[in-house]
C-alpha cells in the first residue's frame, strides 16, 4: 500500500512539475525565475513559523539532551541507509568512480563499525548525489523556483528528483515489501524523524549573521540555494558549506553548545 502511495505521489508530482517547466523559460542562465513568488513567501512564512514553534525547540533539545557520540551514529545509520540511492545516482550520472567510492565507504564502515561509526573517515568522504542532480546532468532545465511546503528551498528539477529518490528509495522498498505495514510505517516514520533532526542540528545558530545582514531574508535563501545547487552539481569543492536548512530558516539567538556546521551540503537539503 505504501509502494502504491508513493508511486502515486512520485507521479503526480512528475507531472505538476512539468507543467509548470512549460509555463516559464528555461533558468539555466537567470540570476533568479521565480513567477510565483508571491505564493513562496507565503510558505516560506508558513515553514518559518513550524520552525520556530516546533523544529527549532525540539532540535534544540535533541542538541542538548543527546551525547554528541550518539547524533553522530544516527548521522552515520542515516547515511548507510541512504547509500543504494546515492550510488544509484552516480551510476545513472555515468560517474563509474563515484559509484564505487560510495559502495566502498559504505562496505568499510559496515564491515568496520557496522554502519555505526564513519571508519571511512576524510580519507574517503562521504560524496552525495541526487536525482535531482542526476536530472541536471542529463540536460533537464532547472524550472521555477519554488519552496516547497515542509521541504523548503527547491526548484522544479529538484522537486522531481525529491520525489524520485522518495518512491525508489531501496530499504524503504524492502521493508515495505516483506515487512507488516505497521514495520513499514515505524521504519518510515523513525528514519524521516531521525533525518530531520539530523540535518537541523548540523545548522542551528548558524543563520542569525546571514538574516540580520540579509535586507530580504527570502530573497537571500533563493540566491544561495540556486548556488548550492549549481555547485553541488558540479561537483565542486567549497571550503564553508551554504547555510540553507532543509525546512525554514529563523534568527537563533544562541546556539547549544557542541553545534558545528555541516560537512556536507544542507538538504534542502528540509528541515
Amino acid at each position: 500500500m505504501l509502494g502504491q502511495i508513493r508511486k502515486f505521489f512520485c507521479v503526480a508530482l512528475i507531472s505538476v512539475a512539468l507543467a509548470a517547466c512549460a509555463s516559464g523559460p528555461n533558468s539555466a542562465n537567470d540570476e533568479a525565475y521565480d513567477p510565483i513568488e508571491p505564493v513562496n513567501r507565503v510558505f516560506f512564512d508558513f515553514n518559518m513559523f513550524l520552525d520556530r514553534t516546533v523544529l527549532r525547540p525540539v532540535t534544540r533539545f535533541y542538541v542538548d539532551v543527546v551525547p554528541e557520540g550518539i547524533r553522530m551514529t544516527v548521522h552515520n545509520i542515516l547515511e548507510v541507509l541512504n547509500t543504494p540511492i546515492v550510488a544509484t545516482n552516480h551510476l545513472l550520472q555515468g560517474n563509474i568512480d563515484g559509484f564505487m567510492h560510495t559502495l566502498g565507504r559504505a562496505t568499510f564502515n559496515i564491515a568496520g563499525g557496522a554502519g555505526l561509526i564513519d571508519v571511512a573517515g576524510e580519507k574517503a568522504p562521504f560524496k552525495d548525489e541526487d536525482f535531482g542532480q542526476t536530472l541536471a546532468v542529463w540536460g533537464a532545465p532547472e524550472g521555477p523556483y519554488l519552496v516547497l511546503p515542509f521541504l523548503g528551498p527547491s526548484n522544479v528539477r529538484d522537486a522531481i528528483g525529491t520525489g524520485v529518490d522518495s518512491a525508489a528509495e531501496p530499504v524503504g522498498l524492502l521493508v515495505s515489501e516483506f515487512g507488516s505495514d505497521l514495520t513499514t510505517y515505524l521504519f518510515s516514520g523513525s528514519k524521516t524523524t531521525a533525518t530531520i533532526l539530523d540535518k537541523r542540528s548540523q545548522i542551528l545558530g548558524q543563520l542569525e549573521e546571514l538574516e540580520k545582514t540579509s535586507l530580504d531574508f527570502y530573497a537571500t535563501i533563493r540566491s544561495l540555494y540556486q548556488q548550492q545547487r549549481r555547485n553541488d552539481i558540479r561537483n565542486g569543492d567549497i571550503s564553508e558549506p551554504l547555510p540553507i536548512p532543509e525546512i525554514t530558516f529563523e534568527r537563533d539567538d544562541s546556539a547549544p553548545h557542541g553545534t558545528t556546521a555541516s560537512p556536507t551540503k544542507a538538504s534542502y537539503t528540509q528541515n
